[in-house]
């Protein structure tokens, strides 16, 4: 079947069999089918879905287009840790060190950002020198080291599921519960990790923007899980607020780094509930025990001290990071109570400063993004510093920026 009556066939909402999504995909990944005739299929698959058959079936085509990693080579249980997306999300950075600090090992396929979510490879590469390209043997090597590490899918590790995240990004195609739990599970099986923490985002900053889809997704990585004999736990978190204080990649490593030594704040918080979830599964401990353990290397500076050997271990310094040299503020025009900060409009603003990809293969600044300076409930006079905005030129973005806050009397 040609990759036109492929494309019709899902268009009028048939089931593709394994054959007609191997041609479509891996015809894809080859070149013999071009980036509109993908976008069209995928903008098919959006609008109609995929069964769970088919689901499984892209999963798999996904994994095996490259190799998958030998995990008899890796020293002590492999765990993974994946979140769907939001707006200053830059928990991976924190969890995996955790992770390490507790005897377990953690290695992690990531990606680019997605829209105005950001990705974890991005902030990773805003660390000067950090190799995000490993190979196997580099992967397996610094993992069992280290015991955190993290890289992009590379011609080794699931090469397809690169490509089809970076048309995704740029067609509108990024929200489909299918290609999300694809794209995620491939990455997950191909690490080969026994114990799969997937933190669902839900809300405005989120790919996934209602409780009803968030539980299908979860539901759907599960039974992609028990299909390879692997343990999903998803856990749904909050993401119509910005999730800590800072939003763009080199601000987000700063962030991450801040609160492995220490800073408080419902990022803080959430890395605690996810790492002891998944400290308390790979362990067979409870919860309480596990959530007193995630404390203590927290609290002790062990975490900080192992994220400085990951990144060392992977060519970064973090010293060298950069930001954008302009700093402006963003002052209240009314008086009253913070309501609200929205998710979305925070992520938009640091995607028009040009810390995200608006279509595919554009170049992104690591040093620009937002940095909150209020929080939910603080009583607001007129003049106070909302948030700082870090950019390259002197364009007045305040009334952009002043959507992102809802004050009240």
């Amino acid at each position: 079947m040609s990759i036109l009556e492929i494309i019709e066939k899902k268009k009028n909402g048939w089931e593709l069999d394994k054959s007609e999504i191997t041609e479509a995909f891996l015809g894809y990944m080859n070149g013999t089918v071009e980036d509109y005739q993908m976008s069209s299929l995928l903008m098919a698959i959006v609008l109609n879905g995929m069964t769970f058959r088919e689901t499984v079936d892209l999963t798999d085509i996904m994994l095996y287009s490259g190799k998958k990693l030998d995990t008899k080579k890796v020293d002590g249980v492999m765990v993974d840790k994946h979140s769907t997306g939001g707006v200053g999300d830059k928990t991976s950075l924190i969890i995996g060190p955790i992770m390490a600090c507790l005897g377990l090992k953690m290695g992690k396929l990531s990606g680019r950002g997605l829209g105005y979510t950001g990705g974890t490879i991005d902030k990773l590469e805003s660390i000067p020198g950090f190799r995000v390209a490993l190979t196997t043997d580099e992967f397996i090597f610094d993992l069992n080291k280290v015991g955190f590490t993290e890289c992009e899918q590379t011609p080794e590790f699931t090469p397809l599921d690169k490509k089809i995240y970076d048309l995704r990004s740029v067609t509108g195609t990024v929200s489909s519960i299918p290609l999300i739990a694809s794209s995620i599970m491939s990455k997950k099986l191909a690490v080969g990790a026994d114990f799969i923490l997937i933190d669902l985002k839900v809300g405005s900053g989120a790919l996934i923007k209602n409780k009803k889809d968030a539980i299908e997704l979860a539901n759907t990585m599960i039974e992609i899980g028990k299909a390879y004999n692997r343990v999903v736990i998803p856990v749904l978190t909050n993401m119509n607020r910005p999730l800590g204080d800072n939003v763009g990649n080199a601000l987000e490593v700063i962030e991450a780094m801040d609160i492995l030594k220490g800073k408080n704040g419902n990022l803080r918080d959430l890395c605690i509930e996810l790492s002891s979830n998944l400290y308390s599964r790979a362990k067979h401990v409870n919860i309480d025990v596990a959530t007193e353990a995630v404390k203590r290397v927290l609290d002790d500076g062990k975490a900080y001290d192992k994220f400085i050997e990951f990144t060392k271990m992977q060519g970064g310094d973090v010293e060298k990071l950069e930001l954008a040299e302009h700093i402006v503020p963003i002052k209240s025009t009314a008086n009253g109570r913070l309501k609200d900060i929205s998710a979305e409009e925070i992520g938009k603003l640091a995607l028009e400063l040009g810390g995200g990809r608006k279509k595919k293969g554009d170049t992104i600044d690591y040093g620009v993004g937002v940095v909150i300076n209020k929080h939910i409930g603080d009583s607001i006079n007129e003049g106070d510093i909302l948030c700082y905005l870090y950019q390259r030129d002197n364009t007045d973005r305040s009334l952009e920026a002043m959507k992102a806050f809802t004050i009240v009397k």
